[in-house]
């Protein structure tokens, strides 16, 4: 009988063990769950921020991308506008050319020393040689070397 009942109290130790493991395995399983369940959250939320990120990134990125095609398109406007503005300030050189090529050497010659230095030198530098030779003849010496120093580029 001593051995039946050493027999039912090891049985009921193992049955004690055995659930005090199985409690301890579930109770584990359920903390492990819930760890693996806040890593998951974390994970994920933290994915999400990095993404709403990347988003706002590239939406900064488009805004600006639009904003270098809309100074650029503005930057080519103007350049036309200068370009058109030089083209009409030569044409209009052009004409100051050809009307002191048309001029008497004297009067051209009384002229040219009073108006804009650098467009007098370019006026006398576009026309023709014997024109210019016969203009600059006809000016006072301190003119007539200005203006030979300077089509020179001293």
């Amino acid at each position: 009988m001593e051995n039946s009942r050493s027999t039912g109290l090891s049985l009921n130790i193992y049955c004690l063990i055995k659930q005090t493991l199985v409690r301890y395995a579930l109770f584990s399983f359920f903390l492990f769950s819930l760890l693996l369940l806040f890593l998951f959250q974390l994970y994920f939320s933290t994915g999400n921020v990095y993404a709403s990120k990347l988003t706002a990134e590239q939406s900064k990125i488009q805004i600006l991308k639009q904003q270098i095609k809309t100074e650029l398109n503005e930057l080519k406007s103007i350049e036309t506008k200068i370009s058109a503005a030089k083209a009409f300030k030569k044409s209009k050189i052009k004409g100051l050319i050809a009307i002191y090529s048309s001029m008497s050497p004297r009067k051209a010659a009384a002229i040219l020393p009073h108006i804009n230095k650098h467009l007098a030198v370019y006026i006398l530098s576009s026309m023709n040689p014997k024109t210019a030779s016969s203009i600059i003849s006809h000016m006072n010496t301190k003119s007539a070397v200005f203006f030979t120093d300077s089509i020179a580029g001293k």
